[in-house]
C-alpha cells in the first residue's frame, strides 16, 4: 500500500496527445483554410477568412455552451454515483444541439448579407458573405460534433475523438487543396471543404459513441427548464470563450485597420491563425484532465483534484515553451507560408512570448469550470480572450509596431487579475488565501484517504488488514470497519485475477461520511463488473457477501477505467 497515485498519471499522459491531436483537428481547419486561400488568393483572400472566422466561432459558441455543460454535469453525476442523471444529460445535449444549430443557422443565413457587410470591409465583403454562406450549410453539424466529442473524452476514448478529429483535418487539407487549386472555386471551395469534412467526423464520432462499449446511448427525452439551465450555466465558461473570441476578433481587426489599415490587418490574420494553432497546446492541456477533473470532484477527492492540477500545470509550462520556441524559431519564414512578404517576425514573436502564460490560464479557467465554480472560469475567460486583449491593443494603436506587445500584456495582466481575485474569494469564505477553492474538511480532518496497491494477493491483503487503523482513526464502527476492510479484499482479489492479470496497481479510496462511509476501487483493466457477473458459485461467495453486507454497491466504468463504489 503506497500513496502515489500513478493511475492518475498513467490516464492524465495517455489522454495529452490525443486531446491536443482533437483540439488540432479544429484548429487546423482555420489554420489552412488561411494558408490555401492566402497562396491561391492572397492577403485579401487571408483577411476575408480572418474576418468570416466569428460566424464559425458562433457556431461554436452554441455547441459549446450545451456540450460542455452537459457533460460536466454527466461527470458530476457519475462520480456521485447517479448513473442515471448522466444518461438524460446527455440525451439532452444532443436534442438541445441539433434544435438550437438549426435556429441559428436559418437565421443567420437570413441575415448573411448584413452579417458580411458588419464584419467584411470594402474589398472583401462579397468573399466573406460567399463563405459565411456555405458555412451555415453545414453548421448545424459543427454544433452537434461537440456533443460526442466532449462525451467520448468523458468514457476514456480520447483516441476516438482524435481520429474523428484528424479525418476532419485531413479531408479539409485535401479537399481544400482540390477545390482552391485544381476546380479553381475560390473562397467558396474552402468553406465547403471545411463544412465536408466537419460532417464527416460529426458522423463518425455518434458512431463511435454508439457502440456496444458506450455507456451514453441516447434515448428521447423531455427538456426540463432546470436541467437546460445548469446544462447553459455550467457550460458558459466555454461557450464564453468562443463567444467573447468571436467579439475579439471582430474588435481587433477594427483596431488593426486603425493602426496600419489592410497591411496591419493581414499581418493580424496570420499571428490570429497562428494562435488558433497553438490552441492544441492551450486548451489540448486542460482538457486531457477536464472530464477526470469532474469525476474527482464529483468525489469529493481532494487529493486527486489537486495532484491533477499541478499535473497540467507542469505539462503546460513544457509544451507551451516548446511551441513557443518553435514559433520563434520560424518566425522569419511565417509570412511566405501564407503567401505574402509581410514581415512578421515581431508580431509572432510577441504571441509566442505569451503562449506559456497563456497556456496557465487557460489551464485554471478549465480547472474552475470542472470542479463547476463557473464564475472564476467565465472572470479568467472574459479577462484574457477579450477584456484585456482589447482594451491592451487600443491603447498601444497609436505606438505602431508595439501594437503587438498586447499578446503578453493581455496574459500577464490576467493572471495578475485572476489569482487575486480567487485569493479574495477563498480568503472572505474560508479565512486563508488559495487558489484551489475547494471544501477540503475531510482531507484536513482525516477523513478521507487516498492510496494505491500493486495487484497482488500479499498486497492486497496486507492493505485490507493496514486500513483498519484508519477506520478506527476516522470513527466507522466495528461493522463498518469490518464491510470495508473485506469489501476491499474481495473485491481487488476478484479484479486483480480476472481483469488484471495480477499486474499492475489499483487505486482506493475511502471517505468518512456522517452517516456511513464509502469505498470507491478503480483498475485499468479489462471491463470486468464482478457485481453482474456473481453467481452462486464459491469464486464469487465474498462479492455476495458484499452487496448483502453494504447499503449500496455499484459499478460504473468512467473515463476507460473499472470503478466499484460500494456505499457503508
Amino acid at each position: 500500500m503506497h500513496s502515489d497515485q500513478n493511475m492518475l498519471k498513467r490516464i492524465y499522459y495517455k489522454a495529452l496527445f490525443p486531446s491536443m491531436i482533437a483540439i488540432l483537428g479544429g484548429t487546423v481547419n482555420v489554420f489552412f483554410d488561411g494558408i490555401l486561400v492566402g497562396q491561391r488568393m492572397g492577403e485579401t483572400g487571408i483577411a476575408a477568412v480572418n474576418q468570416s472566422l466569428s460566424v464559425y466561432l458562433l457556431l461554436c459558441t452554441l455547441g459549446s455552451l450545451l456540450a460542455a455543460g452537459s457533460s460536466a454535469l454527466s461527470a458530476a453525476a457519475m462520480g456521485g454515483n447517479r448513473q442515471q442523471e448522466g444518461q438524460e444529460y446527455y440525451s439532452l445535449a444532443v436534442e438541445a444541439a441539433f434544435a438550437a444549430g438549426i435556429i441559428l443557422c436559418v437565421f443567420a443565413f437570413v441575415f448573411s448579407a448584413q452579417l458580411a457587410h458588419f464584419l467584411g470591409s470594402d474589398d472583401t465583403r462579397q468573399l466573406v458573405e460567399t463563405y459565411i454562406r456555405i458555412t451555415l450549410l453545414g453548421g448545424t453539424f459543427k454544433v452537434l460534433l461537440y456533443v460526442p466529442y466532449y462525451y467520448l473524452r468523458l468514457e476514456g476514448r480520447t483516441r476516438q475523438a482524435a481520429i474523428a478529429m484528424t479525418t476532419m483535418t485531413v479531408l479539409n487539407i485535401v479537399l481544400g487543396y482540390l477545390f482552391l487549386f485544381v476546380l479553381n472555386l475560390g473562397i467558396a471551395g474552402a468553406a465547403w471543404a471545411s463544412n465536408l469534412g466537419t460532417i464527416v467526423a460529426c458522423v463518425m464520432s455518434f458512431y463511435f459513441l454508439a457502440g456496444k462499449s458506450s455507456g451514453f446511448h441516447f434515448h428521447l427525452v423531455r427538456p426540463k427548464r432546470q436541467m437546460l439551465w445548469e446544462a447553459a450555466r455550467t457550460g458558459s465558461p466555454m461557450a464564453l470563450n468562443n463567444l467573447l473570441s468571436s467579439l475579439r476578433l471582430i474588435s481587433l481587426n477594427s483596431i488593426m485597420n486603425i493602426t496600419g489599415g489592410s497591411t496591419m490587418v493581414a499581418a493580424f490574420a496570420i499571428t490570429n491563425n497562428l494562435n488558433e494553432f497553438s490552441i492544441c497546446v492551450q486548451n489540448g492541456v486542460p482538457q486531457a484532465g477536464s472530464a477526470m477533473l469532474g469525476i474527482y470532484n464529483g468525489e469529493k477527492d481532494v487529493s486527486s483534484v489537486k495532484k491533477l492540477l499541478s499535473l497540467q500545470l507542469r505539462m503546460g509550462i513544457v509544451c507551451s515553451a516548446v511551441f513557443a520556441a518553435l514559433l520563434i524559431l520560424f518566425r522569419g519564414q511565417m509570412g511566405q507560408l501564407f503567401g505574402t512578404e509581410l514581415d512578421v517576425r515581431f508580431p509572432v514573436a510577441c504571441l509566442a512570448a505569451g503562449i506559456v502564460l497563456a497556456t496557465l490560464n487557460s489551464v485554471m479557467s478549465y480547472y474552475y469550470y470542472a470542479i463547476m465554480n463557473a464564475g472564476m472560469a467565465n472572470l479568467i475567460t472574459l479577462l484574457r480572450i477579450f477584456a484585456v486583449p482589447v482594451l491592451s491593443a487600443w491603447l498601444l494603436r497609436g505606438s505602431g509596431g508595439r501594437i503587438w506587445l498586447f499578446y503578453v500584456i493581455a496574459e500577464l495582466v490576467t493572471a495578475l487579475l485572476w489569482i487575486a481575485a480567487a485569493a479574495l474569494y477563498s480568503l472572505k469564505k474560508r479565512g486563508r488565501a488559495e487558489i484551489y477553492l475547494l471544501d477540503d474538511t475531510a482531507l484536513r480532518e482525516g477523513q478521507s484517504i487516498n492510496f494505491t496497491v500493486d495487484c497482488n494477493t500479499e498486497a492486497i491483503c496486507g492493505a485490507s488488514e493496514r486500513i483498519t487503523e484508519f477506520c478506527e482513526a476516522s470513527g466507522f464502527d466495528g461493522e463498518q470497519t469490518m464491510t470495508i476492510s473485506l469489501a476491499l479484499e474481495e473485491l481487488m482479489v476478484i479484479t486483480s485475477e480476472k481483469s488484471m492479470n495480477n499486474q499492475g496497481s489499483m487505486d482506493v479510496r475511502i471517505l468518512k461520511l456522517p452517516d456511513g462511509g464509502v469505498l470507491r476501487i478503480r483498475s485499468e483493466g479489462r471491463h470486468f463488473n464482478p457485481l453482474e457477473l456473481a453467481d452462486d458459485s464459491l469464486e464469487y461467495l465474498g462479492v455476495n457477501m458484499i452487496t448483502q453486507m453494504a447499503k449500496k454497491t455499484e459499478y460504473q466504468s468512467v473515463l476507460g477505467l473499472n470503478t466499484l463504489v460500494v456505499h457503508i
